[in-house]
């Protein structure tokens, strides 16, 4: 929690106390944990694979591993008009091939949950006049393992550091995100496929290619999760939306795994059948 800051430099333990927390007693939080027998948690997908195969249900395998980093690359700010083009060193046009290769070295993967994005770049000058100088992006790599992450890494890295020869750029990553993949426990996912298929809703048993409560909510105890299809894979925007007999369904699954697991599992969530 120590130096992280928001776009204004206020210090996240600083906004704790604000808010009235206090940041030095963090380690005493866990004493005020109950015993947790297991965590359900139901979400949009936030996809498309749902509602394309016309299955109400989705019964969540594992969570998205996310890797992230920021990259610098450093070029020569000069005037756009009286440097000739064999004599510059465009910060943009290099970071234009690290974005493609970004998407080259995901989709050579061929895996489904293998996805990677540069979603921001901050140019400067940003002049029109001026060569680009500088450019700063973020890369987010994500995946059902650590080793596929790893592989698109490594494939990024061999293409980065020919382009960075051949264009005469520095090219900086700094690595700020890491957080492992988590897979879902077996005895829920299970009651939860046994549930639906007791009341009838076909399911899809897939991974979850976003983030959820439930990645960290493994660290604690059992931890399981249902997706309900999202019309048009919209997610966090006005367009998000579900169908009615959809939630129903999940809601259903959830009743009826709760049941079961409450009368499977004691209070430390320990099978006691």
């Amino acid at each position: 929690l120590e130096g992280v800051t928001d776009d204004n430099e206020l210090l996240l333990t600083e906004a704790l106390r604000q808010a009235g927390g206090d940041p030095d007693r963090f380690e005493d939080t866990h004493a005020l944990a109950p015993p947790l027998s297991a965590y359900l948690e139901v979400h949009i997908e936030q996809g498309k694979r749902l509602v394309t195969s016309s299955i109400p249900v989705g019964i969540v395998s594992g969570i998205t591993g996310i890797y992230r980093e920021l990259v610098t690359v450093t070029g020569d700010a000069n005037h756009a008009g009286t440097t000739v083009m064999a004599g510059r060193k465009d910060a943009l046009a290099a970071a234009a091939e690290v974005v493609v290769a970004v998407e080259q070295a995901a989709a050579e993967m061929q895996a489904e949950e293998v996805v990677a994005t540069v979603g921001t770049l901050d140019v400067r000058p940003n002049a029109a006049n001026i060569i680009p100088g500088q450019v700063e992006m973020v890369v987010e790599i994500r995946g059902k393992t650590s080793a596929e992450i790893d592989a698109v890494r490594h494939a990024l890295n061999s293409q980065i550091a020919e382009l960075a020869r051949r264009r005469g750029v520095s090219i900086k990553q700094e690595t700020f995100l890491s957080q492992r993949p988590v897979p879902m426990d077996k005895l829920l996912i299970d009651t939860l496929a046994e549930q639906a298929d007791s009341l009838g809703y076909k399911t899809l048993t897939l991974g979850s290619m976003a983030g959820h409560d439930a990645a960290h909510m493994a660290a604690v105890t059992r931890s399981g999760m249902l997706f309900v299809p999202s019309i048009g894979g919209k997610s966090h925007c006005p367009e998000e939306a579900s169908a009615l007999c959809d939630i129903e369904a999940a809601a259903n699954v959830l009743f009826h795994a709760l049941l079961k697991l409450d009368q499977n599992l004691d209070q430390k969530g320990t099978d006691t059948r």
